[in-house]
């Protein structure tokens, strides 16, 4: 019986940055940008033992520059602990890992075969470390499911766009305080303050400063947040192109998260 050409192309080892949507043996988690990182071949397809080395190198591919990629990659890899250690003690021994604690992802001695720390993609998901309750595409920890992308969430923020073109801030901001409302109707068990609020908007804040036009023009083509969203594919063929000359760095990420927090307004 002969192969099917999509038999024969899981096989073969697709170059580096060639789109393949995921199979059903390969691990993806709530986050669409880091699951088209192993959609394009960045890390591994498989989405398993993605080592910090990996996703570090990969987020080049973003137009980030290492004032990001660091602390974000430090931050995943370390242990996940669900009581970790508090107090003067824990903090001295080590500032940095206390203050980002609650970030870890990692399984105590996850490493690769090499000795290598290193994360399966699915490990986003854990609660309450980066993942978090109201996501733009995914349902609520306590409502069975917030890895699996939702269809009917993506079209709310597909037709988030106030003209149909392009997605601003200011819709954004929109459809945040629209989906904090209605989870406070859906999900009993809602989570979600100042930390987690914080969060969310950094990561609106993320995708516009990452897929906009640049510095200080963060209009997002819908056709951009269509295939990233509903394909988790770098938008490439709609004409994205990762900055190389002015990266993305903290301050002006965190300078935009601030704006999207401010267009929000309080929560309550």
């Amino acid at each position: 019986m002969a192969s099917s050409p999509e038999s024969i192309k899981d096989v073969l080892v697709l170059p580096r940055g060639e789109y393949q949507p995921a199979r059903p043996t390969d691990l993806r988690g709530p986050c669409p940008i880091v699951n088209a990182l192993a959609n394009h071949g960045y890390i591994p397809r498989d989405g398993r033992s993605v080592s910090s080395v990996d996703i570090r190198t990969a987020m080049i591919e973003l137009g980030l520059s290492s004032t990001i990629r660091t602390p974000l990659t430090y931050a995943a890899y370390l242990e996940h602990q669900d009581d970790p250690p508090t107090g003067f003690g824990a903090f001295m021994r080590s500032p940095f890992a206390y203050l980002l604690r609650q970030f870890g992802l990692r399984n105590p001695h996850q490493q690769t075969a090499g000795g290598a720390v290193c994360l399966d993609v699915d490990q986003l998901s854990r609660h309450g470390a980066v993942e978090h309750d109201v996501s733009l595409s995914r349902r609520d920890f306590h409502q069975g499911d917030n890895t699996t992308p939702q269809k009917d969430l993506i079209a709310d923020l597909i037709s988030s766009s106030t003209d149909g073109k392009v997605i601003t801030a200011t819709d954004l901001a929109r459809l945040r305080l629209r989906r904090v409302e209605q989870q406070k109707k859906d999900n009993p068990e809602l989570q979600y303050g100042a930390g987690q609020h914080q969060i969310a908007c950094g990561e609106s804040a993320f995708i516009l400063t990452v897929f906009g036009a640049g510095f200080g023009h963060y209009d997002v083509p819908v056709s951009y947040v269509e295939a990233l969203f509903a394909e988790e594919r770098l938008p490439v063929v709609e004409g994205w192109r990762r900055r190389r000359w002015w990266k993305l760095g903290f301050v002006e990420l965190t300078w935009q998260a601030q704006v999207v927090k401010r267009l929000v307004g309080k929560i309550d």
